[in-house]
């Protein structure tokens, strides 16, 4: 499953159903799931920003871009944009990668893989950043609010999904707290990367 939180700005609103087969074979290209990734992380981008930001052409970004449009993982935001320069941002909360359905087919199985793969292989460079460069980048207070931290446990499935449900709603409800509040200048403000992994490891 690929879970990210996008603040209210973006305007993003939830995946209806699971993703379709076909949707997820859409989105199972290396380079739309990065252009996903930057703009859940990084917010709305033009193609020529994602075209910098992934070092592609901006005719192939632009090209992506209309792809995943296609299949309702990104829209474009006219609040933002010209007439000379169009802005991106993803149009959905929640993409569902893997389900029962999915799994039961080689092709479901094959996309959501190549989805997943691809995610976390940038979400460990961004992981890998912060940890890198972290306190050369952010304040006292900044760095003592993050948290690096990996947990082991034995339990059964029950009470590993009770577990990943309760976190789940937790960082929803700490998110859309985090939208209401009132900037205050002594507390900076950051994008932040939310990553949480609850598996199995026997």
């Amino acid at each position: 499953m690929i879970d990210a939180a996008v603040d209210g700005s973006d305007g993003a609103s939830s995946f209806p159903e699971p993703v379709e087969l076909e949707a997820l074979k859409a989105l199972a290209h290396p380079l739309r799931v990065r252009i996903l990734h930057v703009l859940t992380t990084r917010g709305a981008q033009t193609a020529s920003s994602l075209a910098v930001e992934l070092g592609e052409s901006t005719g192939s970004t632009s090209y992506h871009l209309r792809q995943l449009e296609a299949k309702g993982f990104v829209a474009e935001d006219p609040s933002i944009g010209t007439a000379r320069e169009r802005w991106w941002r993803r149009a959905v909360d929640l993409v569902q990668v893997r389900t029962k359905d999915l799994a039961d087919q080689p092709e479901g199985r094959a996309a959501s893989a190549a989805v997943l793969g691809v995610w976390t292989q940038h979400d460990g460079a961004l992981l890998r950043t912060f940890i890198a460069t972290g306190e050369e980048r952010y304040d006292e207070s900044t760095l003592e609010a993050s948290r690096v931290s990996s947990h082991a446990a034995t339990m059964p499935a029950s009470e590993l999904r009770r577990l990943t449900r309760d976190v789940q709603r937790l960082i929803q409800e700490r998110v859309a707290a985090a939208d209401r509040a009132v900037p205050d200048d002594a507390d900076p403000t950051h994008r932040i990367q939310i990553q949480f992994n609850a598996f199995p490891i026997d």
